[in-house]
């Protein structure tokens, strides 16, 4: 780094050579790229040693990054053919937009991808370039907004080891920023050249930041509008044409992201993947975030809070120093080319815009409420998408760029006022101090590519099988996701489909296998669903089932004994040590709707009777979906509801709504008439909701429905007996409705 700082030319006379620094030699830019390698390499160090074995942070987000990269990489090997369906959440379509979809980084890491066959060895390449793109694209940003190399250099070094970097370790998304100075260099260089090919290169790095997260598509929207107004303003009236430019430019990056909205959209339509009001304000900074800091700082994480999730935003005192100085410097008149002043106002708003965005819905202070209500939440109700974003305090990224380029004027103030040598030690002083406060332990987390001997069987039988989506037990909660991710990752090996999945957002499918998991008397009806969903096999890991304590508490032989059970809905079973795989049957769909020739009766008028929450009963028989008959305790087998009709009548067909309410279907039904009301003939036994999973799986609003049809009989007395247990969940009807013959 020494040797680099002493190749740079630390004056220039900015009136004659500033447009110069807008076409950077490539020699210039790769020099300082190999330096910012070298360092972020000593930076994460032993990573370099563990490229193809283990994953910075942890085996959660970095590993679904990981499969998200591996994926996009076969995709893209196929012309980007089924993009948006990956094979986790089965059923679900558009599951790629649960997630990032990540293609901007995996434009670059496929080729490692199909060149090693590792995924592993792809992320850590992306997550160690990411250092050195964002320092390398605001050297070259700095660079030509001061016209000092020096400058540029010691603000490359601050973003690229921002102290945000440590709390950000599993997120590659976030960590991939640095196509924005790229594309606002290039943004510069249009306006202070006229050049069209710089505004394509700007049209470029911007794409490439949005298709590398998408947050950033709104944040550095902001950035740019910003910027471009400030530089327009200045410049239309020399260069009219200037305007339509840009517009033409908006246009054709706008019909770029069309595809990529439309598999979003599409997710969007079939579930609601936006955030609640609750998990933005969770993840909305505080004033008083840009002071708190990851504990995995060396130098300030003991003695900093941590903060908010997500909110330590701290960017350390040297930059805060740095950029406080160069502010007033920029606006201090010298004999040195144009004023800087004008670049430092339009950065200061950029500043504070993301500073303002980031504190989301409600500006506060150590959390005391200043506004009820901020500018996030009015945008929130204007802007498309914004409301499926879940951390506004990740506009903090704007402070960042702001206080970066600010610091960078300070150091082009040094470069006029300090003799070149003592300069130079200077510039190198302040970027070592930005080392030091970015500093932090990276850890490691080891990856094997091959799984343990157990489930390694299991998935080399499972690729050899044909073609059917699995589910694999036990399914975790969302946290911990380290088993989740580990399923969802071997799909690479074992080309099937399978329910679970991780993300961001979740189904109700996995939801509800995930809550029913410890219900070991509902296994013939989930596996009825599961069928249903056409799914083929169920994979149950035993040893996994000692990960975490919550799952110590589902007992993995007694799930093996409950799937065995139903041996009427299996092929077979074969065990692989510890690891069981279960096929099971083809589902072959009864036809249970009411014929033509059975008419409705009217159940205003019954006489009824129940055994739990009488007087909520009919709320079953009003026709709305949103008020039910509950029983207010878990399923015990002694629960009964009894209909009483004027005169005798053969109950043809018996439909069971569970609406809202679909964990809560008699885990066991039995429907008895009777003629005389003492003497009753069983008319039906057996699982009242077979195809609750189909429902789950396309729609939360779906009106689940059970319909069960009956044997002719004359009764004057209908009643349904709930037989089974649950130990967590009510019996419910939302609606019934009968027809007779």
């Amino acid at each position: 780094m020494t040797l680099l700082f002493n190749s740079l030319s630390t004056r220039a006379r900015l009136s004659n050579l500033w447009p110069k620094f807008y076409a950077t030699p490539a020699r210039e830019a790769a020099a300082v790229g190999v330096a910012l390698t070298v360092a972020a390499l000593v930076a994460t160090y032993p990573l370099v040693l563990h490229l193809g074995d283990a994953l910075p942070s942890d085996l959660g987000d970095p590993l679904l990054n990981t499969w998200i990269l591996a994926w996009d990489a076969d995709r893209i090997r196929h012309g980007l053919h089924g993009l948006w369906n990956t094979p986790m959440f089965f059923p679900y379509d558009n599951t790629l937009a649960y997630s990032e979809h990540l293609l901007g980084v995996a434009i670059f890491t496929a080729p490692i991808q199909w060149i090693t066959g590792n995924p592993v060895i792809a992320y850590n390449v992306a997550f160690l370039g990411s250092f050195v793109l964002a320092g390398t694209g605001m050297y070259l940003l700095a660079t030509a907004l001061t016209g000092s190399r020096l400058a540029g250099l010691v603000g490359g070094v601050a973003f690229a080891f921002l102290p945000y970097r440590a709390d950000q370790l599993g997120h590659l998304q976030v960590l991939m920023y640095g196509w924005m100075p790229v594309a606002l260099w290039a943004l510069h260089c249009y306006f202070v050249t006229g050049r069209r090919v710089a505004l394509l290169g700007f049209a470029v790095a911007f794409l490439l930041q949005g298709f590398s997260n998408g947050y950033f598509f709104y944040f550095f929207a902001a950035a740019v509008i910003v910027i471009a107004t400030a530089e327009t303003a200045v410049r239309v009236w020399s260069r009219p044409r200037i305007v339509v430019e840009l517009v033409v430019a908006a246009l054709l990056m706008t019909a770029a992201t069309i595809p990529v909205a439309q598999g979003y959209l599409s997710a969007r339509e079939a579930q609601p993947l936006y955030r609640t009001r609750g998990e933005i304000l969770m993840y909305s900074a505080d004033a008083l975030s840009y002071f708190h800091a990851t504990p995995r700082l060396a130098v300030w994480g003991d003695v900093l809070p941590a903060g908010k999730p997500e909110g330590a935003l701290f960017p350390g005192f040297g930059l805060l120093v740095m950029a406080g100085f160069g502010l007033v410097a920029a606006f201090i008149r010298t004999r040195h080319g144009p004023k800087l002043g004008r670049i430092a106002a339009v950065y200061c708003a950029v500043g504070l815009v993301g500073f303002v965005l980031s504190l989301g819905l409600e500006l506060t202070y150590s959390s005391t409420g200043l506004l009820e209500s901020g500018p996030y939440d009015w945008l929130l109700r204007v802007v498309p998408g914004l409301d499926g974003l879940r951390v506004p305090a990740r506009w903090a990224v704007l402070v960042f760029l702001a206080l970066t380029v600010l610091a960078a004027l300070g150091v082009r103030r040094i470069v006029d006022l300090v003799p070149r040598r003592p300069a130079r030690a200077l510039c190198l002083a302040i970027s070592t101090v930005f080392i030091i406060e970015g500093c932090h332990q990276v850890h490691l987390e080891p990856f094997p590519q091959r799984p343990i001997a157990p489930e390694r069987a299991a998935y080399d039988w499972l690729r050899s099988r044909p073609p059917g989506a699995a589910v694999i037990y036990p399914i975790q909660p969302r946290d911990p996701v380290v088993n989740t991710m580990r399923y969802v990752y071997r799909t690479l090996e074992h080309r099937h489909p399978i329910v679970n999945g991780y993300s961001g957002f979740g189904t109700t499918l996995v939801q509800t296998l995930t809550l029913q998991q410890r219900d070991f008397a509902s296994y013939g009806d989930i596996l009825r669903g599961l069928r249903e969903l056409d799914v083929r096999y169920v994979v149950v890991h035993e040893h996994r089932f000692q990960d975490t304590s919550w799952m110590r508490a589902t007992d993995g032989p007694t799930l093996i004994a409950a799937i065995r059970a139903q041996g009427d809905q299996l092929v077979t079973r074969y065990r692989f040590g510890t690891s069981s795989v279960f096929e099971l049957l083809p589902w072959n769909p009864p036809d249970v709707d009411p014929t033509e020739d059975q008419t409705p009766i009217d159940l205003s008028t019954l006489a009824v009777a129940a055994s739990h929450e009488p007087r909520q009963l009919r709320n079953a028989f009003d026709g709305d979906d949103d008020t039910r008959w509950t029983t207010e305790l878990p399923q015990a087998g002694n629960e009964w509801i009894e209909l009483t009709f004027d005169q005798p009548t053969d109950v043809a067909h018996v439909r069971l709504s569970m609406a809202s309410s679909p964990h809560d279907y008699p885990r066991r039904l039995v429907i008895e008439g009777s003629g005389d009301g003492r003497s009753y003939t069983e008319l039906y036994q057996g699982p009242a909701f077979p195809g609750f999973a189909l429902g789950l799986a396309h729609d939360d609003d779906t009106a689940l429905e059970s319909d069960i049809a009956l044997p002719p009989n004359r009764s004057r007395t209908l009643r349904l007996r709930q037989t089974g247990s649950s130990p967590d969940f009510y019996w419910s009807i939302h609606n019934m409705e009968l027809w007779a013959r």
